[in-house]
């Protein structure tokens, strides 16, 4: 008996220590931080991070070093209503950074609160810094009581930044400010949006204006004014003209056009160029008809493409265009597609007779199918004009980011649909037909198998975490880092020279660049005769340290290539050379 009770109350004792873990699940605790979050139950929520005394964390926009506190979420879109104000650090008397020491808090809006998976990226430092990521389930936290709710908000709102929203015009990238001052901070809430050495304060008739530089793809959305001991988040609102929309819509489209000229889509020519030359006499009812399905597989594949993009990242994902490629399911899938197409092109491979007829039956639909897996190939290039277009239409609403990847896809598909549509073209410059068909059967096969090696390869790099490595030509290699904000950072207050490369194994246009343009001895003579220091962002597998500096460039997609000399960057051309460097 007196073993049972001892039994119980050792029961009842872990039951009662047990109970403030559970009603804790909206608290984690790190060496150095606690973070805390509350919601109402009806999409509002408030986290809190507290920290050690002589330990502190980035603001979403850290200055020149340190990693920025970002907040994301898995099955729910989420966004960021205000933060506490930072301090401003300066460091040497010229390098500022934007920190919290003590606590700070964020007010947050979550479409699903009750699915939702919340989850916190910051580093704490003192003399070292260490990188922390906490993960908040949602359906385990209860809604906070009213009381307390309200008393959180407004211990925060004192914290927090007063909103305003300024008007602004994509032309001026000039704001008007509803205060005079002339000693003022103008901070971007998000990191490397401007140049801020062109950031210009001006006070003239009693108004003061602030201006700016920044490229067409990447535009200020927000800034943190801080005029003497008062702080604004400005909200900044594009005056955006139907000019402007259509300009990106055109780029777009010129920009699918020349997309047909990169490497990745010559495996796809080679293929449909193969069933043109069989057909040298065409109904031309049936050949529009071909012009539209192809044109149909090319459009649905790319909208199916943009819409999971939307959703990937309003859920919070670090992805880019051409993701798909970062599944080592579809790579392995892919491979073995094009493997068997190169088998059933050299006649290596036969089906049976009813997979015949089948595909016989079928057959209206194969300029579809190969508009689809022509977008599924090509899709992780990025072509001239593209990366600009892309770069946009993701900071703008879901409707004109649908209507820049519908252009992007007529211009894709036209220069095929007129080849369809107008064969005489193409049959004037080749002979009648004969035994030359079969030859150039086989050499349009070598294309296909040799897109089944190159993904066969990424395949395997994926499965091995056997990631590229820039191969060298010469024996005097250069020195490739891997990408580092704030490594980078430094270098570029010191105004010396840095490559940055963004690339992945999964994107042929980049091979072909590392091929002939950067694993040349020209590029690597003037590497070394200027102190280039060179960073390479592998995005073979998805990253979101990497993806968040693609896109802090106004980009969406690779190849890109930027370039820092004398405490400036810019983005170089797609096929550039040395002479873009200077």
């Amino acid at each position: 008996m007196k073993y049972f009770v001892c039994q119980l109350c050792f029961f009842i004792s872990c039951l009662f220590t047990a109970l403030p873990c559970f009603a804790k699940t909206n608290i984690h605790q790190t060496k150095n931080s606690v973070v805390e979050i509350f919601h109402n139950g009806n999409g509002n929520a408030l986290a809190k991070i507290s920290l050690r005394k002589g330990w502190h964390i980035y603001w979403s926009n850290p200055g020149e070093i340190g990693l920025p506190t970002t907040i994301t979420a898995k099955n729910s879109n989420i966004e960021v209503i205000n933060q506490s104000t930072p301090q401003i650090h300066t460091l040497y008397d010229t390098m500022d950074e934007y920190i919290y020491k003590n606590s700070a808090y964020f007010s947050l809006k979550v479409d699903n609160p009750q699915h939702a998976e919340i989850i916190f990226n910051f580093v704490e430092c003192n003399d070292v810094c260490k990188p922390e990521k906490v993960t908040f389930n949602m359906s385990d936290i209860p809604p906070t009581d009213t009381e307390l709710w309200q008393q959180l908000n407004k211990n925060a709102s004192d914290t927090f930044p007063q909103k305003i929203q300024l008007s602004n015009s994509l032309k001026t990238n000039e704001v008007l400010l509803p205060f005079v001052a002339n000693n003022i901070k103008f901070i971007p809430v998000k990191q490397d949006v401007i140049d801020n050495s062109t950031i210009e304060v001006n006070t003239k008739n009693q108004k003061t204006f602030v201006t700016w530089q920044s490229s067409e793809a990447e535009l200020l959305k927000q800034a943190l004014i801080i005029n003497d001991n008062k702080a604004y988040l400005a909200d900044i609102v594009y005056e955006q003209s139907n000019f402007i929309l259509l300009y990106i819509i055109l780029l777009a489209f010129t920009g699918g056009i020349i997309l047909n000229a990169m490497p990745c889509v010559f495996p796809i020519l080679s293929l449909k160029i193969f069933s043109l030359i069989k057909q040298r006499r065409r109904n031309p009812a049936k050949a529009r008809l071909n012009a539209f399905l192809y044109t149909s597989g090319v459009l649905l594949c790319f909208l199916i493409l943009t819409a999971g993009l939307i959703v990937l990242k309003r859920g919070g994902k670090a992805v880019g265009w051409g993701f798909q490629l970062q599944s080592a399911w579809f790579v392995g899938i892919m491979a073995i597609v094009f493997a068997l197409l190169f088998l059933y092109m050299v006649e290596w491979l036969r089906f049976p007779n009813f997979a015949n007829r089948l595909i016989h039956k079928v057959s209206g639909f194969n300029d579809f199918t190969t508009g689809f897996f022509a977008v599924l190939i090509a899709s992780p290039c990025t072509g001239p004009f593209m990366g600009a277009a892309v770069g946009f239409a993701f900071m703008r609403s879901n409707i004109e980011i649908f209507a820049v990847f519908v252009a992007l896809a007529l211009g894709y598909a036209l220069p095929y649909a007129l080849i369809e549509i107008y064969p005489q073209a193409l049959h004037n410059i080749l002979p009648k037909p004969g035994k030359w068909m079969h030859k150039v059967k086989i050499v349009l096969a070598i294309p296909v198998f040799l897109t089944s090696v190159w993904l066969a390869g990424v395949w395997y790099a994926q499965i091995t975490d056997s990631y590229f490595v820039l191969e060298q030509t010469t024996k005097e290699e250069l020195r490739w880092q891997y990408y580092d904000s704030q490594k980078i950072a430094i270098l570029n207050k010191a105004k010396e020279n840095i490559f940055i490369d963004f690339t992945a194994d999964w994107c042929l246009t980049c091979k072909f660049n590392e091929k002939f343009l950067i694993n040349t001895q020209k590029f690597k003579n003037f590497v070394k005769q200027n102190n280039v220091h060179l960073f390479v962002a592998d995005l073979t597998e998805s990253n979101d340290i990497y993806y968040q500096a693609l896109s802090s460039y106004g980009r969406d997609s690779i190849p890109l290539y930027i370039y820092y000399h004398n405490g400036e960057y810019k983005i170089l051309p797609l096929f550039f050379s040395t002479n873009d460097l200077n």
